[in-house]
């Protein structure tokens, strides 16, 4: 079971689970249901995906060895728990998602893509159409909107409009998501640059989502991300 205060105190969920108008009850049933069902099988897709990826391209590189050497690596889990609730708490309170309206222990394996979620890591920017091909082979429909490239303003032009959507933010965030169909289940895929990786999960930990307004960490949290922008540039341009 969890513990009300000292989860929303740990998440700093507090304000937002009360503008969500959430009952804690139904989301301690989806805490239980997902914990006990559905978590532990799960992981074992993310992990039987990742081995898929693995295969695909090992067999392309039996065609081109030299196919494949902007991948860096690839990994997954399933969503914990606990982040599965933090997650739909600040959705409806906070984002006023209209997706999340009305989830329920019936649908929230549905409304939530990213159960499974996989990362593709790349050497260099324009690794992505590696990454791009090799989940084409495994996945020729998306969902969701999918696939879709983040990036920020100012950043070098580098994607084909007619293969991915680019979505420009001023939040400094950089990635290519794509949503998928494994055995009956969503996946969500996360396409970034090693220095991409760096920048994500630091401002995971530090600012989003539980401080994204804090205007100190805006500031520094966007000029590690010009800094990474950089970064990534003069890898392409040593790397060419």
């Amino acid at each position: 079971m969890l513990n009300q205060e000292q989860f929303l105190k740990q998440y700093n969920l507090e304000q937002t689970f009360q503008k969500s108008g959430l009952e804690w009850k139904l989301l301690e049933e989806i805490f239980e249901d997902y914990k006990e069902k559905f978590y532990p099988l799960l992981q074992k897709l993310a992990h039987k995906l990742v081995t898929d990826f693995h295969t695909a391209k090992s067999n392309m590189r039996i065609e081109n060895p030299k196919w494949g050497n902007d991948i860096h690596v690839i990994y997954g889990r399933a969503k914990e728990p606990e982040h599965v609730i933090e997650k739909i708490i600040r959705k409806v309170g906070n984002e006023d998602s209209q997706k999340y309206q009305g989830v329920n222990i019936g649908n929230y394996k549905d409304i939530l893509r990213d159960l499974i979620g996989i990362r593709i890591i790349v050497i260099k920017k324009e690794g992505w159409k590696e990454a791009h091909d090799l989940i084409g082979i495994l996945f020729d429909k998306f969902y969701d909107d999918t696939p879709k490239a983040y990036v920020c303003y100012g950043d070098r032009k580098i994607f084909d409009a007619e293969q991915i959507d680019v979505d420009y933010t001023v939040k400094g965030y950089r990635s290519q998501h794509y949503v998928i169909r494994y055995e009956t289940y969503y996946a969500e895929i996360q396409v970034r640059t090693l220095a991409e990786e760096v920048y994500g999960e630091f401002d995971h930990r530090v600012r989003y989502p539980y401080f994204k307004n804090n205007k100190f960490l805006i500031r520094y949290t966007n000029m590690i991300s010009r800094g990474i922008a950089e970064l990534d540039d003069m890898i392409s341009t040593c790397m060419q």
